[in-house]
C-alpha cells in the first residue's frame, strides 16, 4: 500500500504497446486514459500519461502467437496491394521491459495501466509483470474497456494489485481516497482486488450520470498541414446490439457530457488555424440527440470557423435523413461513416439490430450525389451468417456508391454469447482480435471469413475510379480464370499469383452476384 504521507503522490498513467497485424495511429486516442488524467489532476495528484504505441514510428514484427497458429496457411509475407490479407504480425511501440524502465524512470508510486479492449489484455499483462520485476514497490492498477470486460482475469495475475472496471469517474476518485488513506477498499464500485475478488460476481457498476462526464479530446495526428484531434462527449447507447461490447464499461442508456462542460473543453484547444483541421467523433451515437450534436458542432465552429467534421467510428444511418445528412455536410462533414451489419434479417434478429434498406440506399445515394464519400461496414462472422449471405452483402455494397469495409466478428468476455469466461481463460487474449478471423459462430470458418476479407478488398479496387496497369491486369485475370489472384513480390519484381488456400466457390459465387460471369 502507499503509505500516508503529507507529499504529493506521482502517478503514471500507461498504455501499452500494441501486437497485432496492423494499427491506425490516429484512431489510437487513448481517451480513457486523458479522462483518468484529468480525475488525478483534480485530486492534485501529479500524472504522466506514456502512450507507447506512438512512441516509435516503426513497427518490429514478431512471432505469431501460438493460439492463432492456425492462420498460417493465410499469411504470405511477400504479399503486397490492394487486394492482400494481413502479411505478418507486429508490435507497435517498444517491448514491454523497454517500457517499463520507462516507466521505473518516472519514479511513480502509482502506474495504471490502460487496456482499452480484451484483445490486447495480453500486452498489459507483460507490462504489470516486467514493472514489477524491476520495481515491486510500484503499485500497478488495471483498467480499461478490456479490464471492465472480465476483471477477475486481470487482478488473478500476481503483478497486477487493483482492477478497475466500469467508469472512472465513478471508481477513480474513491478508490485514490482509499489508497491514501491505506484503505478500506470494499464497497467501491468496480474495484477488484486479490482479497475480494474471489467473492465478488461480474456485476454493473454504478454508471456516470450526464453532469459527471468528462468530455474529453486528444491531438491524434499532427502534420505541417493537417491536424486531427478525437473527441468523446458521451457514455452508454440507447440500443442493445448483441455484437457490441460498449455496455459492459459504459452500461446502457446514453448519458451526453453537459453542454457547458463540452464549450470549456472546446475553449482550451490551442491548434494552429492555419492547417486543415478534423474533429473526429469518437461516439456512435450522437444522432440519439440530434439537437445536442449540432449544438456541439457549432461550438467547435465557433472556436475553430475553418473546422471539418469526421465521425469514423460510425453512424447510425436509421437516425440520419437526407436533409440532417446535408446539414451536416454543409456545416463541415467530410466523409460518411456507416455500420450495415448485414443485410440478411434473420441474421439482423438473432443480433438484435433492425435495418432499413431502402432507407441506406436513398441516403448513401444521396450524400455520394453531393461527391461526399460513404464507407459502409458490414459484419462477417455473425451467428446465422452463411457464404451466402456475405456474399450478398458484398454484392449488395457493390452496386452502391460507397466504399466497402468488412469487420471481421470478435467475441470477448461478458458479451451476450459469450458468458463462459472459463473459455478465454485459457487462450492468448489475441483470439478476440478482428483480424484473427477467428469462427467465434461457426456459421463461417476462418478460411471463409478471409476470403470475404479478401473479396471486400477486390470489390474496392473494381470500384475504383483510376486503376494502375498492373491493377487492371489482375482484375481482367480474376474474372477470365474465376480465381482470386494477388500481387506478390518476387525478388525486384511485383508478380500476379494464385491466393493459396482461398475457398473458390466464394470467389465464383462473387463474381457471378456482380454480373461478371
Amino acid at each position: 500500500m502507499i503509505p500516508t504521507s503529507t507529499s504529493r503522490m506521482n502517478a503514471v498513467i500507461a498504455i501499452p504497446s500494441v501486437c497485432d497485424f496492423y494499427f491506425t495511429p490516429h484512431r489510437f486516442s487513448a481517451l480513457g486514459a486523458q479522462i483518468v488524467s484529468k480525475i488525478l489532476n483534480s485530486l492534485e495528484i501529479d500524472n504522466e500519461i506514456l502512450n507507447f504505441p506512438l512512441l516509435v514510428k516503426s513497427s518490429q514484427t514478431i512471432d505469431l502467437p501460438k493460439d492463432i497458429h492456425y492462420l498460417k496457411p493465410y499469411l504470405f509475407p511477400n504479399e503486397t496491394g490492394k487486394t492482400s490479407y494481413f502479411t505478418k504480425y507486429q508490435r507497435f511501440g517498444p517491448d514491454s521491459l523497454s517500457c517499463a524502465k520507462i516507466i521505473e524512470s518516472k519514479n511513480p508510486q502509482v502506474c495504471f495501466i490502460s487496456c482499452f479492449a480484451f484483445s490486447y489484455a495480453k500486452e498489459a499483462l507483460d507490462l504489470a509483470n516486467d514493472i514489477k520485476r524491476l520495481n515491486s514497490a510500484i503499485l500497478v492498477i488495471m483498467g480499461g474497456a478490456g479490464v471492465s470486460s472480465y476483471p477477475h482475469y486481470f487482478v488473478e495475475n500476481e503483478c497486477v494489485d487493483f482492477a478497475i472496471a466500469g467508469e472512472a469517474e465513478i471508481s477513480v476518485p474513491k478508490f485514490m481516497h482509499a489508497l491514501k488513506n491505506n484503505g478500506p477498499f470494499d464497497g467501491i464500485p468496480g474495484v477488484f482486488y486479490k482479497e475480494l475478488y474471489q467473492n465478488q460476481l461480474i456485476t454493473k457498476s454504478n454508471r456516470t450520470k450526464s453532469n459527471a462526464i468528462i468530455p474529453v479530446f486528444s491531438k491524434v495526428l499532427e502534420t505541417n498541414k493537417t491536424t486531427i484531434i478525437s473527441v468523446s462527449l458521451s457514455r452508454g447507447c440507447n440500443k442493445n446490439c448483441l455484437f457490441c461490447s460498449n455496455s459492459l464499461t459504459h452500461g446502457k442508456g446514453l448519458r451526453l457530457s453537459d453542454i457547458n462542460h463540452v464549450s470549456e473543453l472546446v475553449e482550451t484547444i490551442s491548434i494552429d488555424q492555419n492547417k486543415r483541421i478534423f474533429i473526429n467523433f469518437e461516439d456512435d451515437n450522437l444522432l440519439f440527440d440530434t439537437d445536442y450534436f449540432l449544438k456541439v458542432i457549432h461550438i467547435f465552429k465557433n472556436k475553430l470557423p475553418g473546422i471539418s467534421f469526421l465521425a469514423e467510428n460510425g453512424l447510425d444511418y436509421l437516425m440520419l435523413s437526407q436533409s440532417l445528412a446535408d446539414i451536416l455536410i454543409e456545416l463541415g462533414f467530410k466523409s460518411f461513416n456507416f455500420t450495415v451489419g448485414s443485410i440478411d434479417e434473420s441474421v439482423l434478429e438473432k443480433q438484435n439490430r433492425k435495418g432499413h434498406l431502402a432507407h441506406y440506399e436513398s441516403l448513401v445515394k444521396h450524400i455520394a450525389s453531393k461527391h461526399i464519400p460513404v464507407l459502409s461496414y458490414f459484419i462477417c462472422g455473425l451467428n446465422g451468417d452463411t457464404k451466402e449471405t456475405i456474399i450478398n452483402v458484398l454484392a449488395y455494397l457493390f452496386k452502391l456508391p460507397t466504399q466497402i469495409g468488412i469487420s471481421m466478428f470478435y467475441a470477448i468476455p461478458g458479451m451476450a454469447d459469450f458468458q463462459n469466461y472459463n473459455f478465454f481463460t485459457g487462450r492468448h487474449s489475441c483470439v478476440s482480435n478482428g483480424s484473427s478471423a477467428y469462427p467465434w459462430y461457426n456459421s463461417l470458418s476462418t478460411q471463409e471469413l478471409i476470403t470475404a476479407f479478401r473479396l471486400s478488398r477486390l470489390a474496392n479496387l473494381m470500384k475504383q475510379s483510376k486503376k494502375s496497369d498492373l491493377e487492371l491486369q489482375l482484375i481482367e485475370k480474376i474474372k477470365k480464370d474465376k480465381k482470386l489472384y494477388s500481387f506478390f513480390k518476387n525478388k525486384n519484381k511485383v508478380e500476379i499469383e494464385v491466393v493459396p488456400n482461398v475457398n473458390n466457390e466464394m470467389v465464383e459465387m462473387f463474381l457471378v452476384s456482380i454480373q461478371v460471369v
